[in-house]
Protein backbone atom coordinates (compact mmCIF):
# COMPACT_ATOMS: atom_id res chain seq x y z
CA UNK A 1 0.00 0.00 0.00
CA UNK A 2 1.33 3.41 -0.96
CA UNK A 3 -0.08 6.80 -0.05
CA UNK A 4 0.95 10.43 0.29
CA UNK A 5 -2.03 11.64 2.30
CA UNK A 6 -1.71 13.89 5.36
CA UNK A 7 -4.39 13.33 8.00
CA UNK A 8 -5.36 15.77 10.75
CA UNK A 9 -6.98 14.02 13.75
CA UNK A 10 -7.63 16.16 16.81
CA UNK A 11 -4.26 17.31 18.17
CA UNK A 12 -2.10 15.15 15.90
CA UNK A 13 -1.10 15.02 12.24
CA UNK A 14 -0.23 11.79 10.41
CA UNK A 15 1.89 12.00 7.24
CA UNK A 16 1.52 8.68 5.41
CA UNK A 17 4.43 9.41 3.03
CA UNK A 18 6.92 9.53 5.92
CA UNK A 19 4.80 7.36 8.28
CA UNK A 20 5.15 10.09 10.92
CA UNK A 21 2.61 10.88 13.66
CA UNK A 22 3.27 14.37 15.08
CA UNK A 23 1.56 15.84 18.15
CA UNK A 24 0.98 19.59 18.50
CA UNK A 25 3.33 19.54 21.52
CA UNK A 26 6.19 18.35 19.28
CA UNK A 27 6.18 14.65 20.17
CA UNK A 28 6.78 12.38 17.18
CA UNK A 29 6.12 8.71 16.47
CA UNK A 30 7.33 6.73 13.46
CA UNK A 31 5.24 3.81 12.18
CA UNK A 32 6.69 0.73 10.57
CA UNK A 33 5.39 0.07 7.02
CA UNK A 34 3.08 -2.70 8.24
CA UNK A 35 1.62 -0.64 11.12
CA UNK A 36 1.10 2.27 8.72
CA UNK A 37 -0.68 0.05 6.17
CA UNK A 38 -3.09 -1.32 8.77
CA UNK A 39 -3.76 2.14 10.25
CA UNK A 40 -4.51 3.68 6.83
CA UNK A 41 -6.78 0.80 5.80
CA UNK A 42 -8.80 1.03 9.04
CA UNK A 43 -8.93 4.82 8.68
CA UNK A 44 -10.20 4.53 5.09
CA UNK A 45 -13.00 2.23 6.29
CA UNK A 46 -13.73 4.06 9.57
CA UNK A 47 -17.09 3.20 11.04
CA UNK A 48 -17.10 -0.20 9.30
CA UNK A 49 -15.86 -3.58 10.48
CA UNK A 50 -12.84 -4.58 8.35
CA UNK A 51 -12.48 -8.35 8.08
CA UNK A 52 -9.23 -9.92 9.32
CA UNK A 53 -8.82 -11.76 6.01
CA UNK A 54 -9.05 -8.47 4.10
CA UNK A 55 -6.48 -6.77 6.36
CA UNK A 56 -4.06 -9.69 6.04
CA UNK A 57 -4.41 -9.90 2.26
CA UNK A 58 -4.04 -6.14 1.72
CA UNK A 59 -1.22 -5.49 4.20
CA UNK A 60 0.77 -8.74 4.00
CA UNK A 61 -0.04 -9.77 0.42
CA UNK A 62 0.99 -13.33 -0.38
CA UNK A 63 3.20 -13.60 2.71
CA UNK A 64 1.81 -16.36 4.90
CA UNK A 65 1.40 -15.12 8.50
CA UNK A 66 -0.83 -16.01 11.43
CA UNK A 67 -3.56 -13.76 12.83
CA UNK A 68 -1.20 -13.07 15.75
CA UNK A 69 0.84 -10.81 13.46
CA UNK A 70 -2.24 -8.66 12.89
CA UNK A 71 -3.06 -8.73 16.61
CA UNK A 72 0.45 -7.43 17.42
CA UNK A 73 0.07 -4.54 14.94
CA UNK A 74 -3.33 -3.56 16.40
CA UNK A 75 -1.78 -3.63 19.91
CA UNK A 76 1.02 -1.26 18.79
CA UNK A 77 -1.52 1.12 17.24
CA UNK A 78 -3.59 1.23 20.42
CA UNK A 79 -0.52 1.96 22.58
CA UNK A 80 0.55 4.86 20.35
CA UNK A 81 -2.96 6.36 20.31
CA UNK A 82 -3.25 6.02 24.11
CA UNK A 83 0.17 7.62 24.58
CA UNK A 84 -0.96 10.74 22.75
CA UNK A 85 -4.33 10.77 24.56
CA UNK A 86 -6.30 10.32 21.35
CA UNK A 87 -9.59 9.54 23.06
CA UNK A 88 -11.45 10.43 19.85
CA UNK A 89 -10.05 7.32 18.08
CA UNK A 90 -11.07 3.82 19.15
CA UNK A 91 -10.16 0.47 17.60
CA UNK A 92 -12.70 -2.17 18.58
CA UNK A 93 -12.20 -5.91 18.15
CA UNK A 94 -15.28 -7.47 16.52
CA UNK A 95 -15.41 -11.06 17.78
CA UNK A 96 -14.54 -13.69 15.15
CA UNK A 97 -14.68 -11.05 12.43
CA UNK A 98 -12.23 -8.13 12.36
CA UNK A 99 -11.58 -4.62 13.64
CA UNK A 100 -13.59 -1.41 13.70
CA UNK A 101 -11.96 2.05 13.86
CA UNK A 102 -14.15 4.97 14.89
CA UNK A 103 -13.37 8.71 15.06
CA UNK A 104 -15.66 10.56 17.44
CA UNK A 105 -17.18 13.83 16.26
CA UNK A 106 -18.12 16.67 18.62
CA UNK A 107 -21.59 18.19 18.28
CA UNK A 108 -21.55 21.84 17.17
CA UNK A 109 -25.05 22.66 18.27
CA UNK A 110 -25.50 21.01 21.69
CA UNK A 111 -24.20 23.97 23.79
CA UNK A 112 -26.33 26.53 21.96
CA UNK A 113 -29.37 24.32 22.21
CA UNK A 114 -28.92 23.85 25.98
CA UNK A 115 -28.51 27.60 26.49
CA UNK A 116 -31.64 28.31 24.47
CA UNK A 117 -33.68 25.78 26.43
CA UNK A 118 -32.50 27.13 29.79
CA UNK A 119 -33.41 30.69 28.86
CA UNK A 120 -36.91 29.62 27.71
CA UNK A 121 -37.52 27.58 30.85
CA UNK A 122 -36.36 30.34 33.18
CA UNK A 123 -38.65 32.79 31.41
CA UNK A 124 -41.65 30.46 31.73
CA UNK A 125 -40.96 29.71 35.39
CA UNK A 126 -40.72 33.33 36.43
CA UNK A 127 -43.39 34.00 39.06
CA UNK A 128 -46.16 36.36 37.96
CA UNK A 129 -47.51 38.94 40.42
CA UNK A 130 -50.84 40.74 39.83
CA UNK A 131 -51.81 43.68 42.06
CA UNK A 132 -55.49 44.42 42.77
CA UNK A 133 -55.97 47.43 45.02
CA UNK A 134 -54.04 46.65 48.19
CA UNK A 135 -54.17 42.87 47.69
CA UNK A 136 -51.27 41.05 45.97
CA UNK A 137 -52.22 37.83 44.23
CA UNK A 138 -49.30 35.52 43.36
CA UNK A 139 -50.00 33.17 40.46
CA UNK A 140 -47.82 30.06 40.01
CA UNK A 141 -47.26 28.50 36.56
CA UNK A 142 -48.81 25.12 35.79
CA UNK A 143 -47.08 22.02 37.13
CA UNK A 144 -46.11 21.06 33.55
CA UNK A 145 -43.53 23.86 33.61
CA UNK A 146 -42.50 23.54 37.24
CA UNK A 147 -39.25 21.79 36.34
CA UNK A 148 -37.24 24.27 34.30
CA UNK A 149 -35.35 21.52 32.45
CA UNK A 150 -38.32 19.34 31.57
CA UNK A 151 -39.14 21.14 28.35
CA UNK A 152 -35.48 21.18 27.31
CA UNK A 153 -35.01 17.47 27.95
CA UNK A 154 -38.15 16.73 25.94
CA UNK A 155 -36.71 18.57 22.94
CA UNK A 156 -33.34 16.84 23.27
CA UNK A 157 -35.02 13.44 23.45
CA UNK A 158 -37.00 14.17 20.28
CA UNK A 159 -33.83 15.30 18.47
CA UNK A 160 -31.99 12.14 19.54
CA UNK A 161 -34.80 9.85 18.33
CA UNK A 162 -34.97 11.59 14.95
CA UNK A 163 -31.17 11.41 14.61
CA UNK A 164 -31.13 7.69 15.41
CA UNK A 165 -33.87 7.04 12.85
CA UNK A 166 -32.07 9.01 10.11
CA UNK A 167 -28.72 7.35 10.90
CA UNK A 168 -30.20 3.84 10.88
CA UNK A 169 -32.12 4.46 7.68
CA UNK A 170 -29.04 5.84 5.90
CA UNK A 171 -26.85 3.03 7.21
CA UNK A 172 -29.16 0.39 5.75
CA UNK A 173 -30.14 1.98 2.45
CA UNK A 174 -27.23 4.21 1.41
CA UNK A 175 -23.89 3.16 -0.02
CA UNK A 176 -20.68 3.36 2.05
CA UNK A 177 -18.64 6.47 1.30
CA UNK A 178 -15.80 4.45 -0.24
CA UNK A 179 -18.05 2.83 -2.89
CA UNK A 180 -17.89 4.92 -6.08
CA UNK A 181 -20.71 3.88 -8.47
CA UNK A 182 -18.68 5.17 -11.42
CA UNK A 183 -16.20 2.32 -10.90
CA UNK A 184 -18.95 -0.23 -11.61
CA UNK A 185 -20.02 0.09 -15.25
CA UNK A 186 -22.00 -3.16 -15.41
CA UNK A 187 -25.16 -4.07 -13.54
CA UNK A 188 -27.34 -7.17 -13.49
CA UNK A 189 -30.01 -8.76 -11.32
CA UNK A 190 -29.68 -12.31 -10.05
CA UNK A 191 -32.82 -13.30 -8.21
CA UNK A 192 -33.44 -10.50 -5.71
CA UNK A 193 -29.74 -9.53 -5.64
CA UNK A 194 -28.26 -6.55 -7.49
CA UNK A 195 -24.78 -7.20 -8.88
CA UNK A 196 -22.40 -4.41 -9.91
CA UNK A 197 -18.98 -4.98 -11.50
CA UNK A 198 -16.34 -3.15 -13.51
CA UNK A 199 -15.15 -3.79 -17.09
CA UNK A 200 -14.10 -7.45 -16.98
CA UNK A 201 -12.81 -7.45 -20.58
CA UNK A 202 -10.05 -5.07 -19.54
CA UNK A 203 -8.73 -7.75 -17.19
CA UNK A 204 -9.03 -10.62 -19.68
CA UNK A 205 -12.01 -12.18 -17.91
CA UNK A 206 -14.70 -13.79 -20.07
CA UNK A 207 -17.91 -11.93 -19.21
CA UNK A 208 -20.26 -14.80 -20.09
CA UNK A 209 -18.38 -17.29 -17.94
CA UNK A 210 -18.04 -14.74 -15.13
CA UNK A 211 -21.83 -14.17 -15.01
CA UNK A 212 -22.37 -17.93 -14.71
CA UNK A 213 -19.75 -17.97 -11.97
CA UNK A 214 -21.28 -15.17 -9.91
CA UNK A 215 -24.77 -16.74 -10.15
CA UNK A 216 -23.42 -19.78 -8.31
CA UNK A 217 -21.44 -17.63 -5.89
CA UNK A 218 -24.46 -15.67 -4.61
CA UNK A 219 -26.97 -18.51 -4.79
CA UNK A 220 -27.33 -18.64 -1.00
CA UNK A 221 -28.20 -14.94 -0.44
CA UNK A 222 -31.07 -12.63 -1.34
CA UNK A 223 -32.04 -8.92 -1.27
CA UNK A 224 -28.35 -7.95 -1.24
CA UNK A 225 -26.10 -5.55 -3.14
CA UNK A 226 -22.87 -7.09 -4.43
CA UNK A 227 -20.00 -4.90 -5.72
CA UNK A 228 -17.24 -6.72 -7.64
CA UNK A 229 -13.96 -5.07 -8.60
CA UNK A 230 -11.30 -6.73 -10.76
CA UNK A 231 -7.74 -5.40 -10.64
CA UNK A 232 -4.21 -6.45 -11.49
CA UNK A 233 -2.32 -7.96 -8.57
CA UNK A 234 0.91 -5.95 -8.47
CA UNK A 235 2.71 -8.68 -6.55
CA UNK A 236 2.15 -11.27 -9.30
CA UNK A 237 2.80 -10.50 -12.99
CA UNK A 238 -0.16 -10.79 -15.39
CA UNK A 239 -2.46 -11.90 -12.60
CA UNK A 240 -6.06 -10.70 -12.15
CA UNK A 241 -7.32 -10.41 -8.58
CA UNK A 242 -10.88 -9.68 -7.42
CA UNK A 243 -12.49 -8.00 -4.40
CA UNK A 244 -16.16 -8.45 -3.53
CA UNK A 245 -18.11 -6.17 -1.15
CA UNK A 246 -21.54 -7.43 -0.03
CA UNK A 247 -24.25 -5.31 1.65
CA UNK A 248 -27.21 -7.28 2.98
CA UNK A 249 -30.77 -5.97 3.31
CA UNK A 250 -30.32 -5.49 7.07
CA UNK A 251 -27.24 -3.28 6.60
CA UNK A 252 -24.48 -5.81 7.34
CA UNK A 253 -21.35 -5.61 5.19
CA UNK A 254 -18.80 -8.27 4.22
CA UNK A 255 -15.53 -8.33 2.26
CA UNK A 256 -14.25 -11.22 0.14
CA UNK A 257 -11.01 -11.27 -1.83
CA UNK A 258 -9.17 -13.65 -4.16
CA UNK A 259 -5.56 -12.83 -5.04
CA UNK A 260 -6.03 -14.76 -8.30
CA UNK A 261 -9.39 -15.08 -10.08
CA UNK A 262 -10.09 -18.68 -11.14
CA UNK A 263 -13.31 -19.54 -12.97
CA UNK A 264 -15.32 -22.05 -10.95
CA UNK A 265 -13.08 -21.73 -7.92
CA UNK A 266 -14.31 -18.16 -7.42
CA UNK A 267 -18.00 -19.14 -7.09
CA UNK A 268 -17.24 -21.99 -4.71
CA UNK A 269 -15.01 -19.93 -2.41
CA UNK A 270 -17.45 -16.98 -2.39
CA UNK A 271 -20.40 -19.28 -1.62
CA UNK A 272 -18.46 -21.03 1.16
CA UNK A 273 -17.41 -17.65 2.61
CA UNK A 274 -20.99 -16.33 2.74
CA UNK A 275 -22.26 -19.52 4.36
CA UNK A 276 -19.44 -19.41 6.95
CA UNK A 277 -20.57 -15.89 7.85
CA UNK A 278 -24.20 -17.14 7.96
CA UNK A 279 -25.21 -14.78 5.18
CA UNK A 280 -28.04 -16.90 3.81
CA UNK A 281 -31.73 -16.39 3.06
Amino acid sequence: MTSSEVYRIGSVTYDSSTRTLTHDNGQTEYFTPRVSDVFLLLLAHQGKCVEKEFLLSQCWGDTIVSEQALTNVISKLRKVLAKHALDMITITTVSKSGYLLEVKEESLSSDNQQESCDSISEHVLEDMVVETSDIKIKETPLLFYSNKRFFCLLILLAVMLVSIFIYTNNKIHSLPYFIDPENYTNELSIGSNNIYFNNVDKYKVDKVFFIKDIKKGVSSICDSKVFIQFYYNTRIDNNTAVVVFIITSDGRAFNFRMSKYIYGGFSKQLNDYLKSKKVVC
